[in-house]
């Protein structure tokens, strides 16, 4: 694991090779995606770099680590809600956006005020080893301008919105997921997904389904992604 430093915050990365990512993914446009290069000013972390991970904090009192992988120290110190949930691919969507606002990332206010954020897209070139199909990556204005540097003041007033708010969009990432590899394991052939997390496509065979992540809460800064599970005879 390589410690990447940013301004006295700790960046944790994958190897290299899962950095470089490519973009196949087309929602149309329901969501516009903010290209990898973006934006075109220098800035030493990219908002589009899916290989980091924000780490949480407010940058008032200090930025803090994640604790490993133990869940009793592993929250974070100052938000109440965070952490990383999988579930399968059969979630309906009434369900799905109480997850979203028991974690925090939508709580049940205004959609219009969950619309002004930018959104990054990547798929693994080797889902087995990177541990994802597809990701995307959520960063509101409010991180954009003061986490990252992205954005400028006078960008941060004038900042389009999305046509979809935070939590439609995760669903429409999701539903596009379910069509492009399918719903069950006896589907992995013919929607292509055998094989890509280990499956020898009869006593391990995969199946869709996905992770979700607050990634830093105080600036809201949450990702979606697709995955496989095995399911063993």
């Amino acid at each position: 694991m390589i410690i990447c430093l940013f301004r006295q915050v700790k960046w944790k990365t994958w190897r290299k090779e899962i950095m470089l990512g490519k973009i196949v993914i087309d929602l149309g446009k329901k969501i516009r995606i903010y290209p990898p290069d973006w934006p075109d000013r220098n800035i030493e972390i990219r908002p589009s770099d899916l290989a980091r991970f924000a780490p949480q904090g407010n940058g008032i009192y200090g930025y803090q680590d994640p604790k490993k992988v133990n869940p009793f120290v592993g929250a974070p110190s100052q938000e109440a809600n965070g952490g990383v949930i999988y579930f399968e691919n059969d979630v309906t969507k009434q369900d799905f956006e109480a997850l979203i606002r028991v974690l925090g990332i939508q709580p049940a206010r205004s959609r219009e005020n969950f619309k002004n954020f930018a959104a990054f897209m990547s798929e693994a070139e080797v889902p087995k080893d990177c541990g994802f199909i597809a990701q995307m990556r959520i960063v509101p204005k409010f991180g954009l301008r003061y986490l990252f540097k992205a954005i400028t003041d006078d960008e941060y007033e004038t900042f389009p919105e999305q046509k979809l708010d935070i939590a439609d969009a995760f669903w429409t990432f999701i539903e596009y997921e379910k069509d492009r590899w399918g719903t069950c394991f006896d589907e992995d052939e013919r929607k292509g997904l055998r094989g890509k997390f280990g499956g020898d496509g009869y006593f391990a065979r995969e199946e869709l389904s996905f992770g979700l992540m607050v990634e830093n809460g105080y600036y809201n800064i949450s990702r979606i992604w697709s995955r496989a599970w095995l399911v063993t005879k």
